[in-house]
């Protein structure tokens, strides 16, 4: 009976000690090893009609009716939710082109997206937020939201 209680304690405290073991071999948290998303604020410009068809850096032709945006430093094909501060209205729109080339701006937006965030009446440029959104495996079909404040146009 001895025995048994031996063998059944010797049992335990492996099987306790194979616990810790497993535990101690969980990896410390990789979250801050993740590069953080782009983000930042200043002012949107949009492009001028003239530019229409004109080819941008990443080869397509601007298209004015399309959810894009020019950025001096942001990957090509990358996506950017751009927040109006004041309205609060957002739009998702695809960096295609290169720019802008002012010091003022911070991105250039295509004339959809523009009009949408309300900056094609008034000053033409609109105070606003630049996040970058996650990347997803496949490509978004073109789709529109409602666009009641607060709510946004995503491509």
């Amino acid at each position: 009976m001895q025995k048994k209680i031996s063998l059944i304690y010797f049992l335990l405290t492996i099987l306790f000690a194979a616990n810790l073991r497993a535990q101690s071999n969980i990896p410390m948290d990789t979250s801050s090893q993740i590069p953080a998303l782009y983000y930042r604020e200043g002012k949107a410009s949009y492009y001028a009609n003239s530019l229409h068809g004109r080819r941008t850096a990443s080869g397509q032709k601007y298209n004015k009716n399309k959810l894009t945006a020019a950025h001096l430093t942001l990957p090509l094909g990358t996506r950017v939710k751009v927040t109006n501060k004041k309205t609060g209205k957002w739009v998702i729109v695809t960096i295609n082109d290169r720019g802008p080339y002012s010091r003022k701006y911070i991105i250039d937006l295509s004339y959809r997206a523009a009009k949408h965030l309300g900056m094609t009446q008034g000053k033409g440029y609109a105070k606003v937020v630049i996040e970058e959104q996650p990347k997803k495996d496949q490509p978004w079909p073109q789709k529109h939201v409602p666009e009641p404040a607060g709510q946004g146009l995503q491509k």
